[in-house]
């Protein structure tokens, strides 16, 4: 039903694929769901290193659409960002913007995560006004020998309001052991921000449905 996407060093990240991880060693997100149009913090956690090889660095894939990511402060790691030139530019924070960051990189670590060991990189992602879209976030760990990645993605769109929305995802991610983690985008009650609240919902009076309009 899935086919498994194999990326090349010119396709994704730049990096040759190692050795598939155990299925039930994936790297993972913290979050299983997310709100559309929120800046949203995460975490992706590496849980192991390349067989019996150490990570010394992770590089995560900013998906297309995203026009707002970047790590958080880590004293551990050097952090590096690959720029993506936007077909169209947009306006954010009151200026044109022309390209925005396509690639988190962590790298040079004062100190090596065990092969046995594990580690959180945090960053965020604003993620899409798309609430029902599955968002997956592409990543390959990076060891001293080899690296480990998870960039595969389902062949057909996932779809949360699917009646097998379930059996479909367990299908996907058991057909692959490099599956791209991903989170489920939900509509919220209200923007992020107070300026961009209705005073209907900065009361708290909005109905559901008005909520969800807004």
């Amino acid at each position: 039903m899935f086919k498994k996407a194999l990326y090349t060093t010119a396709a994704i990240l730049g990096l040759s694929l190692g050795a598939p991880a155990p299925a039930n060693a994936h790297n993972a997100l913290d979050l299983k769901e997310g709100y559309a149009g929120y800046s949203t913090p995460m975490v992706l956690s590496v849980n192991h290193g390349c067989k019996n090889s150490p990570v010394i660095g992770l590089r995560i894939k900013v998906p297309e659409g995203v026009t707002d990511a970047k790590a958080a402060f880590d004293p551990a790691w050097d952090i590096e960002y690959k720029m993506r030139t936007l077909e169209t530019p947009i306006m954010a924070h009151g200026r044109q913007v022309n390209e925005v960051v396509g690639e988190i990189i962590w790298k040079n670590p004062v100190k090596v995560v065990p092969a046995n060991g594990w580690y959180p990189f945090k960053f965020r992602m604003t993620l899409p006004d798309e609430p029902g879209k599955i968002f997956h976030v592409q990543n390959i760990t990076v060891c001293e020998e080899g690296t480990d990645p998870y960039v595969d993605l389902p062949e057909m769109v996932l779809d949360v309001n699917d009646p097998e929305f379930a059996k479909k995802t367990w299908e996907f991610m058991t057909a692959t052991a490099t599956p791209a983690p991903f989170l489920v985008i939900r509509a919220p009650e209200k923007k992020q921000y107070p300026w961009e609240w209705t005073p209907e919902q900065a009361r708290g009076t909005a109905t559901q449905q008005e909520a969800m309009a807004k």
